[in-house]
């Protein structure tokens, strides 16, 4: 059993690693985010998508090395259901893990909230963007009079001057 625990202790830093792992990662792209860099942004977005295949191949050996631990649950085991089943002195060495691993996935949840929030501003600011440079660039008068579209309004005016 003690070997379980060791294994499990190990999943449990692998995981803590991988998600401060996507924490950096997503400061790096608030970042880019920022400085309009999109292919730093692109870059970013590909390894923490490579990360997040990782972290769920650890998971799920966490998921299967608490289910081997604990005895049958009905519930979905959380980890506060594994942390409260433990002995005091497995516990112990558990808690500080599980609260690095919450509080690192709450912080996670924040910056991806942010890095969402400050895309849809610089989308919304190129767009407006573009969108005032549309109409900056229609002209006042149309380019040509008439029917006769391959007359052009320079030509009109100059046939009337000679």
């Amino acid at each position: 059993m003690e070997n379980k625990f060791q294994d499990l202790e190990k999943v449990f830093q692998d995981e803590v690693s991988m998600y401060q792992n996507l924490l950096i990662l997503e400061t790096s792209k608030k970042e880019a985010i920022l400085r309009s860099d999109a292919k730093n942004l692109e870059s970013f977005t590909k390894k923490s998508s490579e990360y997040m295949s990782i972290l769920q191949g650890i998971e799920q050996k966490r998921i299967k090395l608490v289910e081997t631990v604990l005895p049958k649950q009905e519930e979905k085991i959380t980890i506060s259901i594994f942390l409260n089943s433990l002995e005091k002195t497995v516990q112990a060495k558990f808690k500080p893990l599980a609260e690095k691993l919450k509080s690192t996935v709450q912080e996670l949840k924040e910056k991806i909230i942010i890095n969402e929030n400050l895309l849809k501003s610089k989308l919304e600011i190129f767009s407006m963007s573009i969108e005032a440079l549309k109409n900056a660039a229609e002209p006042i008068h149309p380019d040509t009079y008439g029917d006769n579209k391959s007359k052009s309004r320079t030509n009109i005016m100059l046939n009337k001057v000679v």
